[in-house]
C-alpha cells in the first residue's frame, strides 16, 4: 500500500511539474495568431472595414492580454509586461478610431502597433 502511494505521489507531483512547465512557456501558436490577426487588421484599417477591424483589433486585444499575463506570471520581464500593456492599450485606441471613423488615426496607431510587436521580439522571440 505504501508502494502504490508513493507512486501516485510521485504521479501527481510529475503532472503538476509537466502542467506548470506548460503554462510557464508562451506558445508559439498565440504568437503567430497576432502576428496574423495584426496583418489583417492593418488590411482591413486600409479597406476602411469598420466591422472586421474591430473584430481583429478585440482579439488582439484579449491576445494581449494574455502575453500580458504571462510575462507578469513571469515575474523577470518587465519591459515585456510594459510592452503587452502598450498593445492593449494601442488595440484600444484603434478601436476608437474605427468607432468615430478616423481611418488614419486607426492606420497610425495600427503602425505604432506592429512596432511595438517587433520591439518586443526583439527581446524575446525565440529561434
Amino acid at each position: 500500500m505504501r508502494h502504490v502511494l508513493s507512486i501516485l505521489g510521485a504521479s501527481v507531483l510529475l503532472l503538476a511539474a509537466a502542467v506548470h512547465a506548460a503554462s510557464a512557456e508562451l506558445g508559439m501558436d498565440i504568437m503567430q495568431t497576432i502576428e496574423d490577426s495584426n496583418k489583417s487588421l492593418a488590411s482591413n484599417i486600409a479597406l476602411r472595414d469598420a466591422r472586421a477591424t474591430l473584430q481583429d483589433a478585440k482579439e488582439l486585444d484579449e491576445l494581449f492580454a494574455q502575453v500580458e499575463a504571462h510575462f507578469t506570471q513571469r515575474g523577470d520581464a518587465a519591459n515585456a509586461v510594459e510592452l503587452s500593456t502598450k498593445s492593449r492599450q494601442l488595440t484600444q485606441q484603434i478601436v476608437k478610431a474605427v468607432n468615430a471613423r478616423d481611418f488614419d488615426t486607426a492606420s497610425g496607431a495600427a503602425t505604432d502597433l506592429s512596432r511595438t510587436c517587433r520591439t518586443c521580439h526583439t527581446f524575446y522571440k525565440k529561434e
